[in-house]
């Protein structure tokens, strides 16, 4: 915009023009009412001339009837003359000219003949005339009548007349001849002089054709002459087409003037009566001006004033308020307005001052925050930045220097411009997360990187900020806090390198025992398998005698090798517990029911009490329930001699949902002292030396009851006099169960099978010659292979019920064989499998369930878990194989 169309602008939007448009407001109405009165004054005066001139012509239409009935009763009169009615040629014709003298109206006087010759006129002229031509005689003659004409210009007189006939008749009745008078048109004139003396009156007459028969006023001549066709004319077109009515229009001369025009009765000629417009309306038009002059000085007087007050009581006091605005806009913080006497300005300008003394204070605040916030950002480790659009730094404090950059190094740079370049994919992850932030100008926070230092060193710096807006909305970068996290950094690199170290050293712990369980219990197949070979075999007492021994120290050193494992299993924790419902008096039973015998054949007595449970259905882990409690009748039955050994569960009050269960083994012992109690519980521990000596075992087994005891949710304890006897207990968390728990089965012998084709593959080759003649002696037919592949190969060739595969085999193990038969076509696919190993670990169920078998051995193999296997399987052979381990 221009400078001066702005300059423009600006005065139109001021407060003085403003003012005057308020008083224009209060003027306005006032202006617009004299304007209205003025104006309905005048078209008063209008309507008040119109209807003058209507009243003028139509008085005229009645003065033409008047002078025509005047005219029939004078021609009456003359047609009852002798001399007229003789033609007496010496006095009719001076009898004539003395009635025309008489009577104004008149212009002639005729006595014509039947045949139209005048031998009577007033004039000499007039004798000289034929009236057998003229219309109106002609139909006076013809019809008998008394006939007008049309107006028309006289002969003689050469103005417009109107001639009337009147026929009479001789005494035989034929017409004797016509009498005949001529009618001036000048009594409208002094008719219209009458009506309105003061103003300049207009007459135009014209016949039905449109033929000018007068026209002119008092005081302007007739022009055009009297005879033209003027039918064109504006006003003559208006009378043409209407009887009578008004109309504003010039008249022949081109003078403005209203009119009212008629139809003089008893011709077709129309007759106007016009007024000059500016004679009407000059009175009304000069008052008119003085008043809207008056009106004008009084706008100005009052626009004069306001201006004045507006200036004296308003715009002064305003613009000391504008420049006291404007030193405020200029950071003069001090200023303060001036106060007026009173009113809205003096409110107006104390809230200015109010707001001047906020925003001094405000600003005193805002120096006071500045000044803390730059102090603290100058000693704080941490420090502050900002970024403009671009996401170059903008400022940044001096806390940067303590990371050994400075200020310098990133003012004007991006963080990837300075940051080094991303090391794995995490590390691309996060800086694809900082940069869709930057994108959709979303708030980021702990957005770690490293930087590559002046010295060449790499610190690693974390980031927080968010997007700055103006009060417009428009994006105007970031703003955020940074500090150098190094040190957490390595910490962190360093705990997940020793976490890696140990979880790859469980691993390999793991991995260990799953060695060592398979190198321990391949051999203690052959041992125990062959014990229960020879114990078939019809021994002698002797040789009974020697394998028991045998199977008691095989029996031994695998609970032994059992401790081990399970203590291993639990400090990697890899020991998992199920959920299924069961009967707690069922679980106890199957503990007690295994040393009934031997507490009998110490002679001790054995008593269960379930009297204080409530409901004997829950929820829980049986096997690891059972071995707690086998672990603590087992210690009961070991160092009991005499006496007795009770078991009591009961259940313990409790707000949970749940269910809590306490066990109590009660004996009667050799007792624990306080020193033997405090390190019981703790692994590889007995109540002292002796007591290995005396009992053995590993000190493993309480370890393992408390692991197991504190992972199922509760506790364990002992309480013991020495040569007493001692009270072991345990409580364990359990749920409450919703469907009946199945009923526990009776210990059964080895099931009977009809005769199977079995294929065994296994790598020991003692192992496989105990197992094979196991599966022999049960009557089935067994073939054996030393490796995955060959068991692969014999699979696809042979026709068998069931293969059983060592998992740990040279060639090929056992998962990827049974993944090979599980893909071969027909019915191959279908061939039930059984694992065999020496891994007892849960987490092998998963896998080999997904490599396609359906059951699980672990070694050393027992002779009745191995037939139930082979006759489960043998029964489903025929159908659709299961897929779940079991």
């Amino acid at each position: 915009m221009p400078v001066g169309t702005e300059k423009l602008w600006g005065v139109l939007r001021g407060l003085r023009l403003r003012l005057m448009l308020l008083v224009c407001c209060g003027v306005l109405p006032l202006s617009l009412l004299v304007i209205h009165l003025l104006e309905q004054q005048r078209q008063q005066i209008l309507t008040g001339a119109r209807d003058d001139v209507m009243s003028l012509a139509r008085e005229a239409g009645l003065r033409q009837g008047e002078v025509l009935a005047q005219v029939r009763g004078l021609l009456q009169a003359l047609t009852a003359i002798p001399a007229l009615r003789e033609f007496d040629e010496g006095t009719c014709s001076e009898m004539l000219s003395e009635i025309v003298q008489h009577q104004p109206g008149l212009t002639s006087l005729w006595i014509a003949r039947p045949d139209g010759s005048v031998p009577c006129s007033d004039q000499p002229a007039g004798l000289a005339l034929n009236m057998a031509e003229r219309a109106y005689f002609q139909t006076a003659v013809s019809q008998d009548r008394f006939v007008v004409s049309n107006y028309l210009i006289g002969r003689v007189s050469g103005r417009p007349v109107l001639a009337a006939a009147l026929p009479f008749r001789r005494p035989d009745g034929r017409i004797g001849g016509v009498a005949l008078g001529g009618v001036d048109i000048s009594w409208l004139q002094r008719l219209a002089d009458q009506v309105v003396n003061a103003k300049d009156i207009s007459l135009v007459l014209i016949d039905g054709h449109g033929t000018l028969l007068a026209h002119g006023s008092a005081s302007a001549p007739s022009d055009p002459p009297v005879g033209s066709k003027v039918a064109d004319h504006p006003l003559i077109a208006t009378m043409l087409a209407s009887a009578d009515g008004s109309v504003e229009s010039p008249d022949l001369s081109g003078v403005s003037r209203l009119f009212a025009h008629v139809a003089l009765p008893g011709t077709d000629a129309r007759l106007a009566v016009g007024i000059e417009r500016h004679a009407i309306l000059a009175q009304v038009d000069r008052q008119r001006t003085i008043s809207l002059v008056t009106l004008l000085l009084v706008t100005a007087a009052s626009l004069t004033a306001a201006a004045l007050a507006g200036e004296v009581l308003v715009l002064r006091w305003l613009n000391r308020l504008r420049e006291a605005a404007a030193r405020l806009g200029r950071g003069d913080l001090s200023v303060r307005a001036p106060l007026p006497p009173g009113g809205e300005l003096r409110e107006l300008a104390g809230a200015f001052n109010d707001m001047g003394d906020s925003l001094e204070q405000r600003e005193q605040s805002r120096s006071e925050s500045e000044a803390r916030f730059r102090d603290m950002a100058e000693v704080s480790s941490d420090w502050f930045w900002e970024t403009g659009t671009d996401h170059r730094f903008t400022y940044i404090s001096k806390g940067i220097s303590l990371t050994g950059a400075g200020q310098d190094l990133f003012v004007g740079a991006l963080r990837e411009e300075l940051a080094a370049q991303p090391t794995d994919d995490a590390d691309r992850g996060n800086w694809d997360r900082y940069k869709a932030d930057l994108l959709a100008r979303r708030p980021f926070r702990d957005f770690t990187y490293r930087i590559i230092m002046p010295d060449g060193s790499v610190r690693h710096l974390s980031t927080s900020g968010k997007p700055v807006f103006d009060r417009a909305g428009r994006f105007k970068g970031y703003r955020g806090v940074g500090r150098d996290v190094t040190r957490e950094v390595e910490a962190e690199q360093a705990v997940r390198k020793a976490r890696e170290a140990a979880e790859a050293a469980n691993q390999a712990k793991s991995q260990f025992l799953a060695i060592m369980s398979h190198e321990l219990r391949t051999p203690m197949t052959g041992v125990l398998g062959t014990i229960d070979l020879l114990s078939d075999t019809g021994l002698t007492t002797e040789q009974a005698q020697w394998l028991a021994i045998m199977r008691t120290s095989a029996e031994t050193l695998m609970t032994v090798l059992n401790d081990i494992l399970d203590f291993s299993k639990i400090e990697a924790g890899q020991l998992q517990f199920e959920q299924v419902e069961i009967r707690l008096g069922a679980v106890t039973r199957e503990v007690t029911d295994l040393y009934a015998r031997l507490a009998a054949d110490k002679g001790l007595s054995f008593t269960v009490l379930l009297d204080g449970l409530r409901t004997d259905e829950v929820r829980g882990d049986p096997v690891r329930l059972r071995q707690v409690l086998f672990n603590l009748v087992g210690n009961a039955v070991k160092f009991t001699d005499r006496g007795r050994i009770e078991i009591r569960v009961s259940e313990v009050p409790s707000d949970t949902a749940g269910l809590i269960v306490r066990f109590e083994v009660e004996d009667t012992g050799i007792g624990l002292s306080q020193e033997e109690r405090g390190h019981l519980f703790k692994a590889f521990s007995q109540a002292d030396a002796t007591t290995t000596r005396r009992f053995g075992g590993t000190g493993l087994g309480l370890a393992i009851c408390k692991r197991l005891v504190e992972a199922m949710g509760g506790d364990i304890g002992v309480e013991s006099v020495p040569g007493t006897g001692s009270t072991f207990w345990f409580t364990v968390s359990l749920a409450r169960s919703a469907v009946p728990a199945p009923a526990s089965r009776p210990v059964e012998g080895i099931p009977e099978t009809a005769p199977r084709r079995v294929l065994l593959a296994e790598d020991d080759d003692l192992n496989r010659l105990l197992i094979a003649t196991m599966i022999r002696r049960m009557g089935h037919d067994v073939q054996t292979v030393e490796d995955g592949a060959r068991a692969v190969e014999a699979a696809g060739e042979g026709n068998f019920d069931i293969a059983i595969l060592d998992l740990q085999m040279p060639v090929m193990t056992g998962l990827e064989a049974a993944r090979r038969i599980r893909e071969m076509p027909g019915h191959v696919a279908e061939l039930p499998l059984v694992a065999l190993t020496a891994d007892a670990m849960p987490e092998r169920h998963a896998e080999l369930q997904a490599a396609g078998f359906d059951r699980c051995l672990t070694k050393p193999v027992d002779l009745r878990k191995l037939a139930q296997a082979i006759g489960e399987l043998a029964r489903v052979a025929d159908e659709l194989p299961s897929r779940a381990v079991r």
